[in-house]
């Protein structure tokens, strides 16, 4: 019979479209699968992966105010060791003749014994000082400078020597002090005079006033008083 035949046929007909069928489903997964791109390779294993957080900023330390140095005081010491008996008294330098203003009084004559206040002030924006005794030089109208021997005055206020420091504005006096009796006449007398006002300092000249002669003459002895602080 033919009949056997035809369902024979339909039944391999069936199967054959299953088969397609899943032929094709393999075919769509292979052609997926090589569609696919390849993991990314390129990348190193090392690094460390990429990350959002922000990264915590160091504080910055403020500055500091420097510390406070205040400048030695006259009374302090430059050390803690022995002081040296050679060293000055005070920081300040010798007073010098650009630093001073010098006047003189008019001599005062008593029984054969001169004398004169010397006077100095102190015009420069700088301290000085006054130490040890001061040095008198005299010269004559023809520039003869003269030898004196100096001396010491005997009064107990005026002799002895201290050291006077001298702010801008400050004034110290000394007085020096002389006998007339070898101003004979015809003999050169003083017509100016100059005064080393301390050790380490230049010679500055002494105005003198022309209406109170200075009878001063070579080989007179000289005699000079310690520098005192003010004007009188």
């Amino acid at each position: 019979m033919r009949v056997t035949g035809v369902h024979g046929e339909a039944g391999r007909t069936s199967a054959g479209s299953v088969v397609s069928a899943a032929a094709l489903a393999l075919t769509s997964l292979l052609v997926a699968a090589c569609a696919s791109p390849p993991p990314d390779t390129s990348l190193d294993a090392s690094s460390p992966p990429a990350t959002t957080a922000q990264t915590e900023q160091t504080p910055t330390a403020l500055p500091t105010e420097p510390p406070l140095v205040l400048p030695p005081s006259r009374s302090a010491g430059a050390s803690t060791g022995p002081v040296d008996p050679a060293a000055p008294l005070f920081p300040d330098g010798p007073c010098q003749p650009s630093q001073l203003d010098v006047s003189a009084s008019p001599v005062d004559p008593a029984l054969g014994y001169r004398q004169m206040r010397v006077r100095v002030t102190n015009s420069s924006r700088v301290p000085c000082v006054l130490t040890g005794y001061a040095v008198v030089s005299a010269r004559g109208p023809s520039g003869t400078v003269f030898a004196n021997p100096r001396g010491r005055l005997h009064d107990a206020e005026t002799s002895s020597a201290q050291t006077v420091p001298l702010d801008p504005g400050d004034v110290a006096h000394l007085d020096l002090g002389w006998r007339g009796d070898l101003a004979a006449a015809g003999v050169e007398q003083t017509a100016s005079m100059t005064i080393v006002v301390s050790d380490g300092s230049s010679p500055v000249a002494v105005p003198l006033d022309p209406s109170s002669p200075v009878d001063i003459v070579d080989g007179t002895e000289i005699r000079v008083g310690g520098w005192r602080p003010g004007a009188d």
